[in-house]
């Protein structure tokens, strides 16, 4: 089912965006990680933002918003803070797993009715 297999991608994505998420609060945490999680979460937002505009998503800029509200806080946050400690990875680790829980279930569950209930363009 092609509709199905659509959605795959993006699944397969937030799973790595969790995984990066867990990484946060390893014993071996440096600066790459935290580069690798904003770099790997804006690859998936640009990726899935042309999908959308593709499908002609009548929700595409609403998602849009939110992902540049999140780009917004997650650069602030790693803005100000100079140092990794266990109290700033905690507190990143939880504004983004909410985050993204809350984006998943919301705005990209939209996205998913929409691919699985419309015709191919």
């Amino acid at each position: 089912m092609k509709k199905t297999s659509e959605l795959i991608w993006q699944d397969k994505q937030h799973q790595v965006l969790f995984e990066l998420i867990d990484q946060i609060n390893g014993k071996e945490v440096d600066a790459r990680i935290f580069r690798q999680l904003f770099e790997y979460a804006e690859n998936h937002f640009t990726m899935e933002e042309e999908y959308m505009k593709k499908l002609d998503f009548p929700g595409t800029k609403k998602h849009i918003r939110a992902h540049n509200k999140f780009r917004s806080e997650l650069k602030s946050m790693m803005q100000d803070y100079k140092s990794y400690d266990d109290i700033f990875r905690q507190a990143l680790s939880e504004f983004l797993s909410e985050w993204l829980k809350g984006h998943i279930f919301g705005v990209d569950k939209k996205l998913e009715e929409f691919i699985l209930n419309s015709p191919y363009k």
